[in-house]
């Protein structure tokens, strides 16, 4: 199994451990064959410090942030009336009209930003009222692109 070179007082001895069978270790110590009876295996100890945290303690505060966090439900869609760019860029092609109908998961725009091109999707199903922006403008975040019905 293993070989080991140990110095106990000064002198040199060659242990090859050949075989361990329950509390029976074969060993060979210089050449003589020796079986040696275990008393009791010596547990290692870990230095690798062991982590325990401790529970988070919510705050009175933290209750309004996890509701704020739920998603939303599909029977309380957004009601607003516009739909405004989520991020600053430039319109490449608008797929929508005034009084056209659209639904919902529809691309009702494509805007680049940062060098990609964005769909903007419907929230919700709807008419468009009116197109507040044109091909090849510049939007900053939070311009209404479209007021809907």
């Amino acid at each position: 199994m293993k070989k080991y070179n140990l110095n106990i007082n000064g002198t040199n001895y060659l242990v090859h451990i050949k075989s361990i069978e329950d509390k029976v270790a074969e060993v060979e110590v210089n050449g003589t064959p020796y079986s040696v009876v275990i008393n009791e295996e010596i547990k290692k100890t870990s230095k690798t410090p062991i982590l325990v945290r401790k529970e988070v303690q919510t705050k009175q505060g933290d209750k309004r942030v996890a509701e704020n966090l739920t998603p939303v439900s599909h029977t309380s869609k957004p009601s607003a009336k516009t739909i405004k760019a989520p991020l600053p860029g430039s319109i490449i092609r608008i797929n929508v009209n005034a009084s056209d109908h659209f639904k919902e998961g529809d691309i009702l725009l494509v805007m680049e930003s940062m060098k990609m091109e964005n769909n903007i999707l419907a929230e919700r199903s709807g008419t468009i009222l009116k197109v507040n922006v044109q091909n090849g403008q510049a939007v900053l975040q939070d311009e209404v692109l479209f007021e809907i019905e």
